[in-house]
């Protein structure tokens, strides 16, 4: 996107301490746009490359139970960049900021959605997901719904045991599954909210080059921390104990990575093209990602 378009924008950005919404807010600063960080938690401790643009960024707190604050939050901007955290409260969250961003004619709604699935399958958050975007079919407003396959980022979620243990755990047997940088979501989620043509409820599915079982993953963290990773398969009774008993997750929260490591046997990932056929060159690839992030998960001695 060429600057002299972008520049000027003023942009909303809903979850933009997250894994795809803090490299969103960071380019289109780049950009020379107005963002509005929207915080679900005030005291959240911004990120670094944020804070040398001045009168450009400013961050906000919004209720999302209040639709009198969202309003406040969206006012005079030219688009949306909409994605609440993952929570049972997500569809009445994204809902009601549809409906404001409808009473305010907002010009643009990126929305951040999950795959889609075979409806035989069941994975609760995408069911969620479809929910929101089931009502934004009927709204007037010009949409697109960015539809990404699992992030290389989650990744520095299972950094613990790797690097204190050697090892991480799941049930995907030998299933592999597409991952994507979530840098590459965030400026495809910049090229649509700053496109000021129609889209008329575009669905874009983004995949990564490649999937990848997390056997094959457990070879790569070899490589990049030096020490021998290794995956443990287990039962999908012994990975949801471990995950609430040991982890601490909400039962909702262990059902669902249950379920997407489910959903990679049931519906085999490939990777493809997508990131390079919207924005023109070569996507970020796991094993640059992984060698990238290797402190995550590098035992503290060998650092």
């Amino acid at each position: 996107m060429k600057k002299e378009i972008a520049e000027g924008k003023t942009v909303v950005v809903f979850g933009a301490t997250g894994t795809v919404g803090s490299p969103l807010v960071r380019y289109l600063l780049e950009q020379k746009c107005r963002v509005r960080a929207v915080l679900s938690n005030p005291r959240r401790k911004l990120p670094k490359s944020w804070l040398d643009y001045g009168d450009l960024l400013a961050t906000v707190a919004v209720d999302l139970n209040c639709k009198k604050s969202i309003a406040a939050v969206c006012r005079a901007s030219d688009a949306v960049f909409l994605l609440t955290a993952t929570d049972p409260r997500q569809v009445d969250y994204e809902i009601a900021v549809i409906s404001v961003c409808e009473e305010l004619n907002i010009g643009t709604l990126v929305k951040l959605s999950a795959p889609d699935i075979p409806s035989t399958i069941h994975v609760e958050v995408s069911d969620w997901h479809r929910m929101i975007e089931k009502r934004l079919e009927t709204s007037p407003l010009n949409y697109v719904l960015l539809q990404p396959c699992s992030f290389m980022q989650n990744w520095s979620r299972t950094a613990f045991p790797i690097k204190f243990f050697g090892k991480f755990s799941g049930i995907m047997e030998q299933a592999a599954r597409c991952y994507v940088d979530a840098r590459d979501v965030a400026e495809i989620a910049a090229k649509y909210l700053l496109d000021p043509s129609p889209h008329n409820g575009l669905v874009v599915p983004i995949r990564g080059p490649k999937a990848y079982t997390h056997y094959e993953v457990a070879a790569l963290l070899s490589e990049v921390t030096g020490r021998k990773v290794q995956y443990e398969n287990l039962t999908r009774a012994v990975f949801l104990k471990r995950l609430t008993k040991q982890v601490g997750l909400p039962d909702w929260l262990a059902r669902h990575l249950a379920e997407i490591e489910v959903l990679a046997i049931k519906n085999p990932e490939k990777g493809d093209n997508s990131v390079t056929e919207i924005l023109n060159r070569k996507p970020r690839i796991m094993e640059a990602y992984l060698q990238e992030e290797r402190r995550l998960f590098m035992p503290p001695w060998k650092r």
